[in-house]
């Protein structure tokens, strides 16, 4: 019988890079929704999925005369590009559902619009080019306060869901559905390079930019499936009508941190006004204090970054049930970064620690060597723990590393479509070399790279040779892209095996060995 060396999967909602404060030629991002509009006049059945130059706050129809910036009217004719589909948390009614034609996450006056109706359903009627533009660009939803989820009834705290898009042309009959997976999905691209601030018409207009966002959102698919284990056709699937519960049980809790994730971004929005990048994201996940436990427990990260990529603000909170109450904070982190030497880097992690509300906890001190040599990547880490002896006790970055308890070692690099990683542990007892590479930060023009990388080269980090170097414990690991699905191989230095095969769909099976060579299901 073997037993899994994965810890059980935190059920993480990425509900965080969505709102993100980037700049740049799109400006700042934020929610077009208005979190204060508790305005719920505008009834679905008032608004009967209609398009054009209908107010979706109001349920009026306002004088084209008056806005000539409103939605074209769409002809019979063209109404064949009609996209269609469902808003689905459970099926919502009244949510307002719009192509973002310039990437702004913000519904701009020009931009075809309609209103969901019973079991979710909406219709946006697209002229010929904005059918084109709907390929290329997102399809958001709106959904306010009043609207109805038709399982848990009234909507009282406003969100927003995401559909990325296809960079292919949809057939008329397809359904395009927006639920919390569609909206992961999207947040997992958004924060890339590739995706930020590309317009429709730039996407159209240049081939190599179409390509590098096909690969990102292949890439990004994989990722959301593999991480929550489903198939890419439950990704944008409707999960109610095929009677999916744990899709949906899943959706809803992605739903109540997507709602405490907006109230948050808005409100460190205005506080943090020159703020490059803004990502708060809730999450479950089981409590560290706690680590066997059945239980899951509700945490909020936030990350901020000032327009120099810095760090401002990295902190996780534990949070109570209804995500409104701050229980404790978990840890926070502190990073400052220098270079090292020609083309190396030197960090300083300095983190506060709790895993309870009445623990005092500690500061993690981080010392991080990065050396690159070619395409391998050689790490050292030297680090160690000192409790804190009240609650108001800062973790400051005066510490010596001289007598820290623990080293850490990698190495990281890649052979065509496999990807290899080793990573070494070692204590007090096994530590006893590399005796002058400590206390790194003033050390470039003291200590000789060869020396270093030398000890990792005879280290016996190849993943089919053994461990050469004394060691508290380590791990290898390969990542074969080589072939049709991708397989990842663990082996650990108590002699188990760990293995992940990806299936067609993108689901992933494991199985664990004691010789690599006989394998079985884990056993938890």
């Amino acid at each position: 019988m073997f037993k899994t060396q994965l810890k059980t999967l935190t059920l993480a909602i990425l509900c965080g890079s969505l709102f993100t404060g980037c700049g740049g030629k799109g400006g700042t991002k934020s929610p077009s929704i208005d979190l204060n509009n508790k305005n719920t006049n505008t009834t679905p059945a008032q608004n009967n999925g209609q398009t054009g130059s209908q107010n979706p706050d109001t349920g009026n129809s306002s004088d084209s005369k008056d806005n000539a910036d409103s939605t074209p009217p769409v002809n019979t004719d063209q109404n064949r590009y009609a996209r269609r589909g469902r808003v689905i948390d459970g099926y919502v009614k009244g949510a307002t559902v719009w192509l973002d034609l310039n990437s702004n996450a913000q519904k701009d006056d020009n931009e075809p619009f309609a209103i969901s109706t019973d079991k979710g359903s909406y219709e946006l009627e697209l002229t010929k080019d904005q059918a084109l533009c709907a390929a290329y660009a997102p399809t958001y939803v709106d959904v306010p306060v009043g609207a109805i989820d038709e399982d848990l009834g009234e909507v009282t705290k406003a969100y927003q869901m995401v559909l990325p898009p296809s960079f292919t042309l949809p057939d008329d009959e397809e359904l395009q559905h927006i639920t919390p997976l569609t909206t992961v999905l999207w947040q997992s691209l958004y924060k890339t390079d590739e995706f930020k601030d590309a317009t429709c018409a730039q996407v159209i207009a240049d081939n190599k930019l179409r390509s590098q966002l096909q690969i990102v959102l292949s890439e990004s698919i994989k990722q959301v499936v593999a991480h929550f284990n489903i198939s890419e056709e439950q990704l944008f699937s409707d999960y109610i009508e095929s009677g999916d519960e744990s899709l949906k049980k899943l959706a809803e809790s992605i739903v109540k941190g997507l709602q405490a994730s907006v109230e948050k971004y808005l409100a460190l929005a205005k506080e943090y006004l020159d703020a490059r990048e803004i990502r708060v994201l809730h999450y479950k996940d089981t409590p560290p204090a706690q680590p066997q436990s059945e239980e899951l427990v509700w945490y909020r990260s936030i990350h901020i970054s000032d327009k120099n990529h810095q760090t401002i603000v990295d902190e996780t909170v534990r949070m109570d049930e209804n995500l409104e109450e701050v229980l404790f904070v978990h840890y926070d982190r502190k990073i400052t970064a220098q270079p090292w030497g020609d083309g190396h880097q030197y960090s300083r992690h300095v983190d506060m620690v709790k895993n309870t509300s009445e623990d005092l906890g500690y500061c993690h001190h981080s010392e991080i060597l990065d050396i690159h040599i070619g395409d391998i990547t050689y790490r050292l880490d030297n680090y160690k723990s000192v409790d804190r002896t009240s609650h108001d006790e800062m973790c400051d970055g005066k510490v010596d590393f001289s007598d820290a308890p623990y080293r850490g070692l990698s190495v990281s690099y890649d052979k065509g479509n496999v990807h290899y990683y080793t990573s070494i542990t070692q204590d007090k007892e096994s530590k006893n070399d590399l005796a002058d590479w400590v206390n790194l930060a003033d050390k470039p023009n003291l200590l000789d790279i060869l020396v270093l990388t030398y000890y990792f080269v005879q280290s016996g980090h190849e993943f089919d040779k053994d461990i050469t170097i004394p060691f508290y414990s380590w791990e290898k690991r390969i990542t074969d892209d080589s072939g049709d699905n991708r397989v990842t191989t663990y082996k650990y230095s108590d002699g188990t095996w760990k293995r992940d095969t990806y299936r067609d769909d993108g689901t992933y099976v494991t199985h664990c060995s004691n010789d690599g060579e006989t394998w079985e299901t884990c056993v938890d």
